[in-house]
């Protein structure tokens, strides 16, 4: 295939989406994309790493790096890529031969495997380290307290962006990882970055990937941290340089996220921008489509909010009672999934969905409980268990038989107690090991060669990301945690327990909120007062807002209750109800039932 062929092709797939051709036919070797959820964005990305694969001839020598923040997104990357590449080019392609996907950790691992013996010997076997977050038991038992304090503040840190604050414990902590940790072979996953990082600092080892990656891809560019960000920035020279993502979609802000990157990049390396306008997921709803624009402008608009005259409606339903809120979900979940459409009840923390959980059961209604996090240490254990046992039995031979598969299966369900050491958390290893099975049985349909199906467990299992696969399950009901949504989508979505204290959270904002005049409280309600001192706060809560509303492709559905919380007080629905010009419609217990807006 030459360039007028797959420029004709891309053209028939993209149609007139000229923000999107503008991107994949674009000659800027600095490019910045502001990609909204529902717009394309990772089709657009497969199109231009075609469209450089034949009009770029660096790439028969050189690699394309895509990079990511999250797990999922590297393996989604990964997985569409293989899938779509080919069908552009029109031929088979050993995408892995062009293409390196990996998140930030996966691809510091990479590094270390190939040059951390330059820093120490023990680095050349790091894909058998324990690696672990800094609180960790392992790692508190090999060192004294004042250098576990040296760990634990060099995180909170790097969590609260103090660049100043990390400079200047750096040495220390690289001197407790390289004395104490790495000839123990234990590492933590701040570590994996900083040695990375500090790897290309090396004058050698840096200018080889600048030439080596052609182009680079960062998706999810948002959730970029301090020390991720060391990484991109070391790759940085004359290759081509592309970012990704959506500043409303900053949900990890918690983790560290750095802010304004964006235009900080734009001008620090004079990128041109980008932005990708037509919503595909809600174009053919109007309404949904309206509540995406109004949540963005409410974003773009804070300091100017009094002046912001958009306006958008949203279902709304305001209960008494607990399980008042629990039987009219779980009543209109079963109307909307009778015609075999896909629900998901998202929650700001796990606990927000007992009451729907407990409804759910008592009514012997099957459900998948997504209500996890990936820093589980159950979560954890499984993957890594789950990963030994697979190279174990697929051997050498990289074998994938259904009698290999079947064997892993087998053996896990042995591993069972040494996964899970609280029996109230045995529901993770329950919907993992179900999540492996779909994992299992979709090789059999796929076109992939042994090798690709080898390498497709492997990434998953190594890099944790089942929970990538919730969308495959067969439920028609899942419950899992915003953060645990990003990247997916359900037909309709249910956003429980809209109320002050739980979404938005105290301890992110509310009780600060509170106790600082930042906002108004009604009978049943909070408004918000758009502070200037709270700002960041309030955004990472209406990102995650935004994440939610749009895993839903036909509608969502919000809801709060006035019962008493565990102070003895009555609750009030969230201020995320009740933000400027938001209409709430609240008769919708049937999809064509006339809606009434609500006063609260």
């Amino acid at each position: 295939m030459n360039r007028v062929e797959i420029t004709k092709r891309i053209e028939e797939i993209h149609g007139s989406d000229q923000e999107q051709l503008d991107f994949i036919f674009s000659e800027d070797k600095r490019l910045i994309v502001t990609a909204p959820a529902g717009c394309g964005k990772t089709k657009s990305m497969i199109s231009k790493i075609a469209y450089e694969i034949v009009s770029n001839d660096r790439i028969n020598f050189k690699k394309i790096l895509a990079l990511t923040f999250s797990i999922n997104a590297a393996a989604k990357i990964r997985e569409d890529t293989q899938e779509i590449l080919p069908l552009l080019l029109g031929k088979e392609v050993d995408v892995a031969k062009k293409l390196s996907v990996s998140n930030y950790h996966n691809f510091a691992m990479r590094l270390i495997r190939k040059h951390g013996y330059s820093m120490n010997e023990n680095l050349a076997e790091i894909d058998s380290f324990f690696i672990a977050p800094e609180n960790a038991r392992e790692i508190m038992r090999k060192l004294t307290d004042a250098e576990h304090s040296i760990l634990l503040n060099y995180d909170t840190f790097l969590k609260e962006i103090n660049i100043e604050k990390l400079q200047e414990l750096e040495e220390d902590y690289f001197k407790i990882l390289n004395e104490k940790l790495i000839p123990n072979n234990i590492m933590t996953f701040n570590g994996l970055l900083l040695i990375a990082a500090r790897l290309l600092e090396m004058k050698a080892i840096r200018s080889f990937y600048q030439k080596y990656f052609c182009m680079i891809i960062i998706d999810e560019f948002q959730d970029t941290n301090y020390l991720s960000y060391r990484l991109i920035t070391s790759l940085i020279n004359e290759n081509k340089i592309i970012l990704m993502g959506d500043d409303i979609q900053k949900i990890y802000g918690f983790l560290g996220a750095m802010p304004n990157l964006f235009s900080h990049m734009a001008v620090s390396y004079n990128m041109k921008g980008i932005e990708f306008k037509t919503n595909h997921r809600f174009k053919d709803n109007k309404r949904m489509a309206k509540l995406d624009s109004y949540l963005r402008g409410i974003f773009k608009n804070y300091e100017k909010i009094e002046l912001y005259e958009d306006k958008a409606m949203a279902n709304f339903k305001f209960f008494k009672t607990t399980s008042g809120e629990a039987k009219f979900i779980v009543n209109h979940i079963l109307q909307n999934t009778a015609n075999g459409k896909k629900v998901s009840v998202l929650v700001r923390a796990g606990f927000a969905a007992n009451h729907v959980i407990n409804e759910l059961e008592s009514r012997g209604i099957p459900y998948f409980n997504g209500l996890f996090s990936d820093q589980n240490p159950e979560y954890v254990r499984f993957h890594d268990i789950t990963l030994s046992i697979f190279l174990e039995e697929s051997g050498a031979g990289k074998a994938v038989s259904q009698k290999v598969l079947n064997k892993v299966l087998s053996r896990l369900e042995e591993q069972r107690n040494s996964i899970i050491n609280n029996t109230a958390n045995m529901y993770i290893y329950d919907s993992l090991y179900r999540l492996l099975e779909t994992l299992f049985l979709g090789l059999k349909y796929t076109g992939l060669t042994k090798v690709e199906k080898h390498n497709k467990v492997l990434f998953i299992l190594a890099n944790g990301s089942l929970k990538h696969l919730l969308n495959e399950m067969d439920e028609l009901i899942t419950l899992t945690t915003i953060h645990g949504s990003k990247g997916l989508e359900w037909d309709y979505v249910y956003l429980p327990e809209m109320t002050s204290y739980i979404f938005p959270s105290s301890r992110s904002i509310c009780s600060d909120c509170g106790r600082n005049g930042g906002n108004t409280l009604y009978e049943k309600s909070c408004e918000f007062n758009f502070l200037n001192q709270f700002k960041t706060r309030f955004e990472e809560e209406l990102s995650l807002f935004y994440v939610a509303v749009t895993r839903a492709k036909r509608d969502v559905y919000l809801f709060a209750n006035s019962d008493r919380n565990r102070f003895g007080h009555a609750k009030r629905a969230s201020c995320l109800v009740r933000l400027p010009n938001l209409e709430l419609q609240t008769n919708f217990e049937k999809t064509d039932t006339k809606r009434e807006v609500a006063k609260t």
